[in-house]
Parts: C-alpha cells; sequence; structure tokens
C-alpha cells in the first residue's frame, strides 16, 4: 500500500528562540572587537556624566572646564577612557572628581585621599575585578543593585566582594557629596584669592573637622553596612553553588541568591530597623533573577540528559570529569510528518525512516545485466608464457645438506647464534683463530711488577 500524504510542521518557539539565541551570539562574536570598545565608551560617558552634576569646580578651573561644552567635554573623556587602560582610566576618574570639588576644598582633598587609596592597594593590581565598583554604582542608579551580587557569583572569584563592598559604600556617599558641595555649604577658604597663608592655615583644620565628623555620622549609618553584608553572602552562595557537580547548579545558584537576598533584607528591617521596602525588595530581585536567567541564557546552554561522567588516572592522579554538551541549533530543521493510511504516523526529521527497496525498472533493456565476454579472443586472459632463455627460469632453492648426520648444536642464548661447529678433517677449511690475548700476557716482560706470571694461552685441539 502506498504512503499517505507529508505534512510539514512549522518550528516550535523553543526553537525559534534557540536559532535566535545562535544568531545573536554569532554577531557579537564576529564584531566583538567592535561591541567591548562601545560598551566601554558608554560606561566612561556615564561616569563624566555622573561626576559633573556632581560639585562645582572652582574658578581658577574654569579656563579648562568653560573652553568646551559640558557635554563634548564628556564625550572627548569618554573616547579617551575607551582608547586608555584601565589604570589610567582610574587616574582620569580620580583627577575629574577632584576637579569639580575644587571650589570646596576639603571635600576635594577627602575624596582624593580616598580614592587615591583605593586606586594603589587595590584597583591598581586588580584591573578585570576593579571595574565592578563602576558596574556597581551604575546598577544603583538603574534601580538593579540585586544583580550585581549573583553576576558577580557566577563569573568573578570570591574576592570580588571587595569591590562590589566598595561600590556599595560609594553608592552610599554620593547623596553626602551632593549636601557637602551644596551652594549653602559653601566653602569659607576661598582657594586663590587674598587670603594669606596663616588664615588659609586657621580655617583649613576647622573645615577638616567639618567634613571628618559628617563622614563619621554616614559611617554610624548600618543601612549601606548591611547591604554590603547581604551582597557579600549572596556572592558567596551562588559562587559555590554554581560550581558544583550537580545538575543545572547555576540555575540553582540564581534561585538560591534571590531567596538569600529577600531574607537578608527582611532581617535587616525586623533587626536593625533598616528602612528598607520589603514589596520593592522582593519585586527587584525577582527581576533580576530573570535578568541572570536570560545573561546566563545567551552565555551557554548545558543538555544534561546527554551528560557523561569519564574516570581515569595516570601515575599521580586520578580523574573524574563530568562531561555535558552544550545545547547548539545553528539552522532550522524541518520536521516532517508522515501520515500512512493505517493511522499509523511517523515524524522525520531531516531523514527519512525505513525506506522502501527500490523498485525495478519497467523496461528489461534497464535492469542490470552480466558483462558480456570480450568479442575479440586476443582480449581473453592468456596464461603467461615460459621463457625461452633456460637462464631466465627460477631454480629451486638447494636444500641444505647435512653429511655428517649429526643433530645441530644448541643455540647460544648469550649471543642469540649458534655455536660454528668444528670443520671436519681434510675438508679445506682452517679453523677458527682463537682471539688474541693481551699484551702483557703475549709477552712477560710487560707485565706489571709484583705479578706472577700468567699461564700460557690453550690453543684449540686439533
Amino acid at each position: 500500500m502506498g504512503s499517505g500524504p507529508i505534512i510539514k510542521e512549522g518550528l516550535t518557539v523553543i526553537e525559534h528562540i534557540l536559532i535566535v539565541r545562535e544568531a545573536i551570539v554569532k554577531f557579537f562574536k564576529r564584531f566583538e572587537t567592535f561591541i567591548l570598545p562601545i560598551l566601554k565608551f558608554l560606561l566612561g560617558l556615564f561616569v563624566f556624566m555622573g561626576i559633573q552634576s556632581m560639585g562645582q569646580p572652582h574658578a581658577i578651573a574654569e579656563p579648562l572646564t568653560g573652553a568646551l561644552e559640558p557635554m563634548l567635554l564628556n564625550v572627548l573623556l569618554a573616547v579617551l577612557f575607551t582608547v586608555v587602560p584601565m589604570n589610567l582610566g582610574w587616574i582620569m576618574i580620580i583627577l575629574s572628581l577632584t576637579l569639580q570639588f575644587s571650589a570646596h576644598f576639603e571635600v576635594a582633598i577627602a575624596v582624593f585621599l580616598f580614592l587615591i587609596f583605593i586606586f594603589i592597594f587595590y584597583a591598581r593590581m586588580a584591573r578585570r575585578e576593579s571595574i565592578l565598583i563602576l558596574f556597581t554604582i551604575l546598577a544603583f542608579h538603574f534601580n538593579v543593585p540585586y544583580l550585581i551580587p549573583i553576576i558577580v557569583g557566577l563569573y568573578f572569584p570570591v574576592t570580588a566582594v571587595i569591590p562590589v563592598t566598595v561600590g556599595v559604600f560609594i553608592n552610599a556617599q554620593i547623596p553626602l557629596l551632593f549636601n557637602l558641595t551644596s551652594p549653602a555649604a559653601a566653602t569659607t577658604i576661598p582657594i586663590g584669592g587674598d587670603m594669606e597663608i596663616t588664615e588659609l592655615l586657621t580655617e583649613l583644620p576647622e573645615a577638616f573637622t567639618e567634613v571628618y565628623t559628617t563622614l563619621i555620622n554616614t559611617l554610624t549609618i548600618t543601612n549601606w553596612l548591611f547591604t554590603a553584608v547581604i551582597f557579600a553572602m549572596v556572592i558567596v552562595l551562588v559562587h559555590f553553588v554554581s560550581r558544583m557537580a550537580i545538575d543545572y547548579s547555576r540555575e540553582i545558584a540564581i534561585a538560591l541568591g534571590c531567596v538569600m537576598n529577600i531574607f537578608g533584607f527582611v532581617v535587616s528591617v525586623l533587626v536593625a530597623d533598616s528602612n528598607a521596602n520589603i514589596g520593592m525588595v522582593i519585586a527587584i530581585t525577582l527581576l533580576c533573577g530573570v535578568l541572570a536567567l536570560i545573561i546566563r541564557f545567551f552565555d551557554s546552554i548545558l543538555d544534561y540528559q546527554r551528560a557523561e561522567s569519564v574516570q581515569f588516572e595516570d601515575d599521580n592522579n586520578f580523574y573524574h570529569v563530568k562531561i555535558v554538551p552544550k545545547v547548539i541549533r545553528t539552522k532550522s530543521q524541518r520536521v516532517v510528518k508522515r501520515i500512512r493510511p493505517d493511522g499509523e504516523t511517523h515524524e522525520l526529521e531531516g531523514v527519512v525512516r525505513n525506506p522502501r527497496p527500490m523498485a525495478e525498472p519497467a523496461d528489461p533493456e534497464m535492469r542490470t545485466r552480466p558483462m558480456a565476454e570480450p568479442k575479440n579472443p586476443a582480449m581473453h586472459t592468456r596464461p603467461m608464457a615460459e621463457p625461452k632463455n633456460p637462464a631466465m627460469q627460477p631454480r629451486p632453492m638447494a636444500e641444505p645438506q647435512n653429511t655428517q648426520g649429526r643433530p645441530r648444536p644448541p643455540m647460544n642464548h648469550h649471543s642469540g647464534s649458534r655455536p660454528r661447529p668444528p670443520a671436519p678433517p681434510n675438508s679445506g677449511e682452517m679453523p677458527m683463530r682463537p682471539r688474541e690475548a693481551p699484551r702483557h700476557r703475549r709477552n712477560p716482560e710487560n707485565m706489571p711488577p709484583g705479578r706472577p706470571p700468567p699461564p700460557p694461552p690453550r690453543r684449540p685441539e686439533e
């Protein structure tokens, strides 16, 4: 019976999503050389625009800041931040902040000393992780701060707790800097004016005392400290769970990180009377968890159904390796469903299952026939003719002759050969010459003094 019609079904939603993901990943890898500098440029533009919104530069710095439009100046600084190494980028940020707070001398000095301390003792040695300070401040600005500890726990070592904590602290001090640099809190130290050095030295301790008192009062506020501790706990938990040898370890780590974040802020509200809004914390945490899953989705997809465990060892170690293949779908595959008259359905994906044998052609001339014998008798295979010259005929190998009728001597296992039998008498073959003795044995006069002469060499028996 013939087969029924063939129905072509479209791709599922998951397959469409996988195809779009592969296209985006392929595009990013192809143009990664251009995409990463663009992202760094946008980060630098955000940083310098935020710096410009804080404080006010002193009149001495007006020739530097007023020569260009503020937006054009920020774009130029962002371009320079993109092309220079990260260490020079940190120096640019420190100098820009110091210049922006130059109208308040004591604040500028405090900010400069704090940032130089961070740069010398951490940022210059951890270039890759130090950029998390900026990303933490950026996450707080866009109201998704809980995304940072989850991503850091997935893709960074545990030591990344340090830059995240620094970023939380700096973000907590930004409102304080706005208050200290407001017009109502203008400094009484007119830098560059007609004030004498003695008056400057008299006013300077009082100004630094005010800044110091404000900073100490800020440190006593435990909101940022609880946030830093909760972020550190989430980073450690996600880091270790995501590296466990279990299925879906990273997805489980993201879920546990969200639960730990919500639980930590609930405890901070109940115990420390924190001003965190629990409803907003839960909503933002769930949103950050979804964003983390999306980032994880574009990073890699693992097929745990085809996971394998491999064990092998060498002279020093024993290895237990778990291999989990990735899900890669580069192009669409049509799924063909064949419906037969008996009601049985077979899904075919790219190939036809159980193909029918090929039918014989109707024309008898097209059928396979045996090869005909050649009509020309000269083309038949003939046996090779015997050579006419007797000298060219191969001679049979002569059998070894054993005229003496004696058995063959045993094998010498030390040298790997059989000893040569003695020559029969009157055979015309010379007997084997014995090995020549050392010189002092041949001539007793060459013997060392104090030794008896050696016995004469033994001659072979005839």
